[in-house]
């Protein structure tokens, strides 16, 4: 018979798995405060994943702030550059991430189907440019780094494909193609975030790819903590019955262990890791951006937090309910409210647009914080936030649509 735990354990051995529950700098980072920020946060989650957005922060640089405080995210810019001390490769890991160079060792089999995959537009290309790609590789050997922009325009090449969305040249194609099967090394981005890219250099060979998806299985788990099989695949976008064997060697040998977690709806059979921390309580009021590892599968969410989401930029301006790019707020072990920013840099201040409280639908209301507690928090997280960008002031947006706590949290900012 397997072993039980209540939901509330389950949820602080998931936010413990990752790195939460620690003390959080306030006070200015240094380069190297900034260094072992990263590298701690990356123990526990191994990848950062990218996203362009900036409307507050971008979401690569928030999970750090969540986990240890401020911290000063251009030493993201060092991390990724190639040398001796490298600690982040850009790969598709959970999509687009900064990881770890061991994951990205570990995903050469994904590259390596990717060279394998029928891409329609490269057979066009191969057939009407079969010299595109030796000259690419001339390019970048001449003038790189460099953004597949940059190689477009140093080939001459303008013609864009018709239509709308991804209308790219057929030297972006090409550079694409070229780093997501392992030719090309992503080094960083430049001023408009675009990748810059460079040839790859000669890497020890990879593990085979039933051995590499045991090792990533392994550390998704360990990730993870507590996690339901769907979640273990998601975390570095593995199909569910391509991670089935790993999974069960990793029961077998004792690393995972099936767990029945109770649940107002339903127990869930989870799996447990060995090495997955006491499920002590958190002292925790965070921000949490919704692409970081705590939260982005959106079932784990739901089931271990209570938490529907569905990211409003995606979704038009007059169908949003809770704003444009809404940041979850984590206070102790719970979700109860979400809040929509934007840092106006013009003027120094940090905009909430929208405070809303979370449902939380299964959630006995015995357990539930009361609104001035979630404000009071969240009101110090918001104060955090601003130094943490610069920003020397916080406004809060109040009335229709702005949502139920920002009439509260404007009066805790006042407070």
């Amino acid at each position: 018979m397997s072993p039980t735990l209540t939901w509330t354990r389950a949820r602080r051995i998931a936010l413990r798995s990752q790195g939460m529950g620690r003390a959080r700098r306030s006070d200015p980072p240094t380069p190297a405060t900034s260094r072992r920020a990263l590298a701690r946060t990356l123990e526990r989650t191994h990848m950062l994943q990218i996203d362009s957005v900036s409307v507050f922060a971008r979401a690569h640089h928030l999970p750090v702030f969540t986990r240890t405080g401020r911290w000063d995210p251009a030493i993201l810019e060092s991390a990724v550059r190639p040398g001796p001390r490298r600690t982040l490769r850009e790969s598709f890991a959970h999509e687009a991430t900064y990881a770890v160079p061991e994951v990205h060792r570990q995903l050469a089999f994904r590259r390596r189907a990717t060279s394998e995959r029928d891409w329609s537009v490269l057979r066009e290309i191969a057939t009407s440019s079969p010299h595109l790609f030796p000259r690419i590789r001339e390019v970048l050997a001449d003038i790189g780094p460099a953004s597949a922009t940059a190689v477009t325009q140093h080939l001459g090449d303008t013609e864009r494909g018709e239509g709308w969305g991804w209308r790219r040249t057929s030297t972006q194609w090409a550079v694409e193609y070229l780093f997501r099967t392992g030719e090309l090394d992503c080094v960083g981005r430049s001023g408009q975030f675009e990748r810059l890219y460079s040839l790859e250099t000669a890497e020890d060979a990879p593990p085979e790819p039933e051995i590499a998806i045991r090792e990533l299985v392994g550390r998704a788990a360990r990730s993870l903590g507590i996690a339901e099989i769907a979640s273990i695949a998601d975390y570095f976008r593995l199909r569910r019955r391509e991670i089935a064997p790993a999974v069960e060697h990793l029961v077998a040998q004792g690393e995972l262990e099936e767990v029945v977690v109770g649940h107002p709806a339903g127990d869930r059979t989870m799996l447990l890791h060995r090495e997955a921390p006491a499920p002590a309580p958190l002292d925790v009021a965070a921000l949490v951006s919704p692409f970081d590892p705590i939260v982005f599968h959106r079932p784990r969410l739901s089931h271990l937090f209570d938490v529907e989401y569905r990211i409003g930029i995606y979704t038009p301006a007059a169908k949003r309910t809770t704003g444009y790019y809404a940041l979850l707020f984590l206070l102790g072990d719970l979700i109860p409210a979400r809040v929509d920013l934007k840092a106006d840099r013009v003027r120094g201040v940090l905009e909430v647009r929208g405070a809303y409280k979370e449902p939380l639908p299964h959630l006995p209301e015995r357990r539930r914080p009361e609104d001035c507690a979630v404000t009071e928090a969240l009101a110090g997280e918001l104060r955090r936030a601003a130094d943490w960008q610069g920003l020397a002031g916080i406004e809060v947006l109040t009335g229709p649509g702005t949502g139920e706590l920002s009439d509260a949290l404007e009066a805790a900012l006042r407070g």
